[in-house]
């Protein structure tokens, strides 16, 4: 539940942060780097959730969990 809430807090403050950056250049700027106005924090949001998701993986990769069979176990 506290990872759902630290991540919404960090979605957030990333929009607030593109939203803020975008302000801060030209219309020309956005565009020589692929984004208009209304594309630039969506798009910076949707990259802080595949580093999340990524993130997530790695951890999910390397908790060392193997899943044993019924057979497998002990009688």
């Amino acid at each position: 539940m506290l990872t759902k809430i630290y991540r919404a807090i960090i979605l957030s403050q990333a929009s607030s942060a593109a939203n803020r950056t975008a302000a801060y250049l030209s219309d020309r700027q956005l565009s020589d780097w692929g984004y208009t106005r209304g594309s630039f924090a969506p798009a910076m949001v949707a990259q802080v959730k595949a580093d999340f998701d990524a993130a997530d993986n790695a951890q999910a990769a390397n908790a060392g969990f193997q899943p044993v069979a019924f057979s497998e176990l002990p009688a």
